[in-house]
């Protein structure tokens, strides 16, 4: 009962910050611009800056895709199955990414370290899904076993 609340919980809580990267995707161009009107002009090219969050997004957001269909899973009552596999794999390709395109555009636009935590995030996230394809990977043929001798 309380791992279905919490597989509904996350799966709205996915579908809400979905929803609410829509809007910030949207209204990026004028947050970039008011960030750099707070900051002053330290940021080099300003375009670039709007390009690379962009990029950034696009893995972000299959990674949030996925991870509601992990949701959609759980609350199916079929974790182990093969979609899990494949979404815990993209998930962690996603973060990846993200991981890739941090590390890239803290030596080329932002020139510090403030983005590190980002990158240490995606490496974390995508290392834990890999691994927990893996575990699922091997939960499933267990499971495959067991309903064969069963």
């Amino acid at each position: 009962m309380q791992g279905n609340f919490l597989a509904r919980f996350m799966n709205l809580l996915i579908f809400v910050f979905i929803g609410v990267m829509t809007v910030v995707l949207t209204a990026l161009p004028f947050l970039v611009d008011e960030y750099v009107k707070f900051v002053g002009n330290q940021v080099l090219n300003i375009f670039w800056l709007k390009v690379f969050l962009y990029f950034t997004a696009i893995p972000f957001i299959v990674l949030l895709v996925k991870a509601k269909k992990l949701c959609k899973n759980i609350l199916r009552a079929e974790p182990f199955c093969q979609s899990s596999i494949a979404a815990l794999n993209v998930i962690s390709i996603s973060a990846f990414i993200d991981f890739l395109f941090y590390a890239i555009g803290t030596i080329t636009i932002f020139k510090n370290l403030l983005s590190l935590t980002l990158m240490v995030a995606a490496f974390m996230v995508g290392l834990v899904s890999l691994i927990l394809s893996q575990l699922v990977r091997a939960a499933l043929e267990i499971k495959q076993e067991n309903d064969l001798t069963i």
